[in-house]
């Protein structure tokens, strides 16, 4: 058996999450971006699933997205038990490709 993928987890705060925002947006080729409100899943911009989780009409958010010749997963959760921080998740594809071929 082998080890998982690596995965980045981290918590973001407000300002963490403008500079994601704003890092995704200046350097990054964004693929795609959905949202999740609970009951349905949709595609957005960037710029809306971010605001859509400041403002709690989205609990998660997915983007793709390519940087550094690679393309990256990032998923973005609320944390239920603290509304004012999001949880991320990222994982870079061959990464998770290495892991199904190992």
């Amino acid at each position: 058996m082998s080890d998982a993928a690596p995965l980045l987890h981290a918590t973001l705060g407000p300002e963490d999450r403008a500079d994601l925002l704003r890092d995704l947006s200046a350097v990054a080729a964004v693929d795609a971006v959905q949202i999740d409100d609970g009951t349905r899943t949709r595609t957005c911009r960037l710029d809306e699933a971010f605001a859509a989780l400041e403002t709690g009409t989205a609990r998660r958010a997915l983007v793709r997205y390519r940087f550094d010749d690679r393309a990256w997963f990032d998923t973005l959760v609320v944390d239920a038990g603290n509304p004012g921080l999001v949880r991320l998740v990222r994982v870079a594809e061959d990464d998770i490709l290495a892991d199904e071929d190992a």
